[in-house]
């Protein structure tokens, strides 16, 4: 008699559609490659209109009581247990996705707030929510394991108990990084040069891939076009996405600032072109068009332990990247030769880089490292190690050993769920202002 299909529950926090942010591509790419293996169901906040096959719901309390009943594991991220506390009192292995260390983007995003130290507080108590309620945890680097590692010493999950089952702790905390379809790109239909009015054919195409975040460097970018669009007009800037898919989530103050200086500087819709956002079935067109993929950021502590998503689609489509040093991405592109890493932020060492790349043959050169990089990161090999949980998964032994961190955990008994669409929006002063009442300032 054949055995049953282990049941994997995955639950995804963004949007899962047409268009999609990181989040969302993730947690699709993850059901697509698990339901190969167990019985998969996604949840998501949308009502989902892609084709898949395997079950797809729009989340809600009922429906994801009904499905951890017959759940074997189920996989989260982000703010889910704050919004669903429940999950935690089933008896269904949890593992939980650290992939974004959010604790250190909110540094950037609140740097110049009043209550940026209480802002710091609510994530950190997020986080330390997390690590208290996983069985199981995935993050996206080797450098992003030792990070959580770390966190998980500090509260006593790495413990006695878990070293004498596997003194690496492969058990407990695997690297699943962002991965690459196996499907070669395919471009079928045109849709920047001589498509999109002010970029012609013969033109130059420097491509922003993803969102405009608080954390990233856009500024330099934009003036380093400027600094080139005074010598040649066959150079342009395009980002690829500015209004998140989710309509919750506001436009960053970064893209305002990136707007704000390209108009200033008499760039838009001339050298520098901002796009509402790709649909991620037709992100390839986009990257094959392109000349070269920009990773433009300051070298941060967010930097450190960041892992830039979409630099995997430029490897995808074998786009020679240019990208600032500081994080694993950087030190991926020099090692293996598929791009240029600018080591200090100045628009005139960008702009002198990016000329001195657009040679047609110079960037042919860089297309000779992407070959092995790719087979590296397909999706259907960088999920292995949650593969293999979800085919065995286990509640954690070693989790009764915690210890508790006083100031934090006394939060997670306020109903969190209330505050969901503040921490949607990211209005953490709502937030903070509801949990902590008058010690906010």
């Amino acid at each position: 008699m054949s055995q049953l299909k282990k049941k994997t529950l995955i639950i995804s926090s963004d949007i899962i559609d047409a268009k999609m942010a990181g989040p969302g591509i993730r947690y699709w790419n993850f059901a697509i490659e698990l339901s190969k293996y167990t019985d998969v169901t996604l949840l998501c906040p949308n009502e989902c209109t892609l084709d898949a096959k395997f079950k797809i719901k729009q989340i809600s309390s009922s429906t994801l009581k009904e499905e951890l009943t017959t759940a074997n594991s189920v996989i989260l991220q982000g703010v889910t247990l704050w919004q669903y506390p429940f999950i935690k009192k089933s008896k269904v292995p949890i593992v939980v996705d650290l992939y974004d260390p959010f604790m250190f983007e909110n540094f950037e995003v609140e740097k110049s707030s009043a209550n940026v130290n209480q802002l710091h507080l609510s994530s950190l108590t997020i986080i330390l929510d997390q690590l208290s309620a996983g069985d199981y945890f995935i993050c996206a680097s080797e450098k992003q394991r030792d990070l959580w590692i770390g966190m998980l010493t500090a509260i006593n999950r790495v413990n006695a108990k878990e070293y004498k089952i596997n003194s690496g702790l492969e058990h407990l905390i695997g690297v699943v990084p962002f991965g690459i379809p196996i499907d070669e790109p395919i471009h079928n239909t045109n849709v920047l040069k001589g498509v999109v009015p002010g970029i012609y054919q013969e033109d130059k195409v420097l491509l922003w891939g993803g969102g405009i975040w608080d954390w990233l460097d856009p500024i330099t970018a934009i003036k380093a076009l400027h600094i080139l669009s005074l010598k040649r007009n066959d150079i342009k800037l395009f980002f690829m996405g500015i209004k998140h898919p989710n309509s919750q989530v506001p436009i960053s103050k970064k893209t305002l600032e990136s707007i704000a200086l390209s108009d200033s500087l008499d760039l838009t819709n001339k050298f520098v072109f901002f796009n509402d956002w790709v649909e991620y079935g037709l992100r390839q067109n986009y990257l094959l068009e392109a000349d070269i993929g920009l990773n433009v950021h300051r070298n941060h502590i967010e930097t450190r332990y960041s892992f830039r998503t979409r630099i995997l689609d430029y490897m995808w489509c074998e786009l020679p990247i240019v990208t600032n040093d500081g994080d694993v991405m950087s030190e991926l592109v020099e090692k293996h030769g598929i791009g240029e890493v600018v080591h200090i932020n100045n628009e005139n060492i960008l702009a002198s880089t990016l000329e001195s790349m657009l040679d047609t043959d110079v960037l042919q050169n860089y297309k000779v490292g992407f070959k092995e990089i790719k087979n590296i990161y397909l999706w259907e090999n960088c999920i292995s190690p949650l593969k293999e949980f979800c085919l065995s998964p286990v509640k954690s032994n070693g989790k009764s050993e915690m210890l508790k961190v006083k100031g934090l955990y006394n939060i997670y008994n306020i109903r969190i769920q209330k505050l969901y669409k503040y921490i949607l929006k990211g209005d953490f002063k709502i937030i903070l202002k509801k949990i902590l009442g008058n010690k906010t300032t």
